[in-house]
């Protein structure tokens, strides 16, 4: 589940910072580990510990799936490349903090996933918004438009060592 400040499509801002609480491993399970993290109810905070608090333009909990996070990051991103402008995502954190999982780097295209991340989501999206455009004015007998597209993925370790 996301809280987010403001969904709409008017938002003018350029930057959204979002962030998601995932769920324990088995490792820290294992290990006992507390959370020491909390979703503020219904407001797009986190709390760490018992004193501090952050604001986000939209935070994701634990109980939160890939679905929901590509439908609320993603999705407005991609329609809005269809519409001419550029996007990107960056995922940033600490090593086994979810980024891999959340972007979704190991996918097979060719069967249904409910783990899959962003990015074989956008893909499979990103691709049926072009079919669907071109579909459309082949039926209305218009020309039919051409894309171009181009993405890059870039991953940076050990950035401070």
């Amino acid at each position: 589940m996301a809280v987010d400040n403001d969904t709409s499509e008017n938002d003018s801002t350029s930057v959204r910072v979002a962030v998601r609480v995932r769920p324990q491993s088995s490792k820290e399970k294992l290990a006992m580990s507390q959370i020491c993290t909390t979703v503020a109810p219904n407001t797009p905070q986190i709390i760490l510990g018992k004193d501090s608090c952050f604001t986000f333009d939209c935070v994701f909990n634990i109980h939160s799936n890939q679905e929901q996070i590509f439908q609320s990051l993603a999705k407005p991103l991609i329609d809005g490349c269809m519409s001419g402008y550029n996007a990107t995502i960056l995922a940033y954190g600490q090593t086994g903090s979810g980024k891999t999982y959340t972007m979704g780097t190991g996918f097979d295209l060719g069967s249904p996933n409910l783990d899959a991340g962003i990015i074989p989501r956008a893909v499979q999206y990103l691709f049926s918004r072009i079919s669907q455009c071109r579909s459309q004015a082949a039926a209305k007998h218009e020309p039919v438009p051409e894309f171009k597209v181009v993405a890059q993925f870039l991953e940076v370790l050990s950035l401070f060592q």
